[in-house]
């Protein structure tokens, strides 16, 4: 029989569940808007002074079944790497697993290894977010040609900017 002390705990339990994991509890079912798929995602100054700074670029594609991959490239090998390799790795990526995965790996068509990082988006209240390798989610925005992923910080938000690779470039 339960006490009411241990009902009380078990409301406050769920409830910083509730407030810390939403996800875990409130997600709903969703599918991601179909302009997304019409390519992928790379981040403002991937060849630039966050490129240099991070010694990374990031490059993003959403696929049907809310599923999410991200690569991370070294910087400067990622000035080497044509859109077209780029697309060829997001695919070759995102039948390696169902689940989530960070697999390093040349994916059999690059000369270094990267990382792919496969997962999946959450709508929850309308929002979209994904496990972005912090303690909480990162939030998704679209923004007509490009997206924001913005993660929570201590004291301000983090977005980071992404462009827009048009599938319809590599067929033109």
């Amino acid at each position: 029989m339960q006490t009411a002390s241990g009902t009380l705990l078990l409301r406050i339990t769920l409830l910083l569940a509730t407030a810390l994991a939403p996800g875990l509890t409130h997600s709903e079912s969703g599918t991601i808007d179909a302009d997304a798929y019409s390519g992928y995602y790379s981040r403002e100054q991937n060849d630039g002074d966050m490129a240099r700074a991070s010694r990374n670029s990031h490059y993003i594609r959403f696929f049907p079944e809310n599923r999410i991959v991200r690569l991370i490239i070294p910087y400067p090998y990622s000035t080497t790497v044509s859109a077209d390799t780029i697309r060829r790795v997001f695919d070759i990526a995102v039948n390696r697993t169902t689940g989530s995965a960070y697999i390093k790996d040349t994916f059999g068509v690059l000369d270094e290894r990267i990382v792919a990082h496969l997962d999946s988006v959450r709508l929850i209240d309308g929002t979209y977010f994904f496990d972005c390798g912090v303690t909480v989610p990162c939030r998704i925005e679209f923004t007509g040609q490009g997206m924001n992923i913005v993660q929570k910080g201590i004291v301000n938000e983090h977005v980071t900017a992404y462009d827009l690779v048009s599938d319809q470039l590599a067929e033109d």
